[in-house]
């Protein structure tokens, strides 16, 4: 990925740095917190010529530039010894946080009925299927059929952040990152449903994607 790709995602970056602190403050020294989110971040600029292409108008590519960044978190944690559950609750506790924060609840769910809007994921599997990233994610949409109570679903077949990480040594992350996506749709009021993934060694992920009235929250223990 090209350093200008990045840039319009530092701000987002800094959100989550700020809600990565507040969920560590009371278990880590502020100094000691600080100096791990400046070590994550140096690591994270080294990385980006490293981070797969998949092309600025992706809608999913904040996902990718999220976990290069948060996989220097990740390796600071571990290096004091959290084991990777305790550094995943942390980590979905934080970007829970952070999406509730970041943007106010009207846009939120307008983001949530998006997600889960057949023509969205029409949209994506096409945008897939032009194969213009070698890197990118291959995508199929998937409709309920009678009797099944999802809104919409996405097959995903090829997965670029599990490529990232296994390319920088850091496949054992891939299948920890991924409940990381429960606590995102929660905060857009979608209940994310899945019963495999690419990150531990199915053939495909199986979202399926369920649009909720009441807020609720989805961290995965």
């Amino acid at each position: 990925m090209r350093r200008e790709a990045a840039a319009p995602f530092f701000s987002m970056l800094r959100g989550m740095a700020a809600a990565v602190a507040a969920q560590l403050a009371g278990g880590v020294e502020e100094a000691e917190v600080r100096a791990m989110l400046a070590r994550a971040d140096e690591a994270f600029q080294a990385d980006i010529p490293f981070i797969p292409e998949v092309g600025a108008d992706n809608p999913w590519l904040k996902s990718l530039v999220g976990v290069a960044w948060l996989s220097g978190v990740w390796l600071q944690l571990e290096k004091r010894g959290w084991s990777l559950p305790r550094i995943s609750l942390a980590t979905q506790k934080a970007l829970a946080a952070f999406a509730q924060s970041s943007l106010p609840a009207e846009k939120r769910s307008a983001m949530g009925a998006a997600m889960c809007s057949p023509e969205l994921a029409e949209k994506i599997a096409a945008r897939s299927r032009e194969r213009r990233f070698p890197d990118d994610w291959l995508v199929e949409a998937v409709l309920p059929r009678e009797g099944e109570s999802f809104d919409v679903g996405y097959d995903v077949f090829k997965c670029p952040v599990v490529q990232y990480l296994e390319e920088r040594g850091l496949r054992r992350f891939a299948a920890w990152f991924c409940r990381d996506d429960y606590p995102l749709h929660a905060a857009m009021g979608v209940r994310l449903e899945r019963t495999r993934t690419l990150a531990d060694g199915a053939d495909r992920c199986d979202f399926r994607l369920k649009l909720c009235e009441e807020p609720f929250t989805q961290i995965m223990e």
